[in-house]
């Protein structure tokens, strides 16, 4: 009887170690860089970006790419889009101009560094 008390202790303890982290409007609020992306939440197979998210208190963020490979078409992406919090997650819309919304959420935060899991990439943030 013991050992079934410890195994499922130690399923409890397992499953709140990788609990999400809940998300606020004021934890998004401000300018966040976009360190890399990745479809591993380790971050292996990461892709380096020159992105930056801005959240704004109205409820829209502004997103700015700047593409460095000398064929891109343009070498300034900026969209804005709508955003709203439920539940601890992250709405966002998921192109400008389509009314498809995209949920994301914390999977870590830790100061200013965020770790954001957007369908299936993951996002390392810095805020600035």
């Amino acid at each position: 009887m013991p050992s079934k008390l410890l195994i499922m202790s130690l399923m409890l303890f397992s499953f709140a170690s990788v609990a999400d982290v809940a998300l606020t409007q004021a934890d998004l609020l401000g300018t966040w860089q976009i360190d890399k992306e990745s479809l591993q939440s380790d971050g292996s197979k990461s892709r380096n970006l020159n992105s930056t998210w801005t959240f704004k208190n109205d409820g829209t963020m502004e997103g700015i790419s700047q593409d460095s490979d000398a064929h891109a078409r343009t070498e300034n992406l900026r969209a804005t889009l709508n955003y709203s919090i439920e539940d601890g997650k992250l709405n966002k819309q998921a192109a400008p101009g389509r009314s498809k919304m995209e949920s994301c959420v914390a999977v870590e935060k830790e100061g200013n560094k965020m770790l954001l899991h957007c369908q299936s990439l993951y996002f390392f943030m810095t805020k600035k």
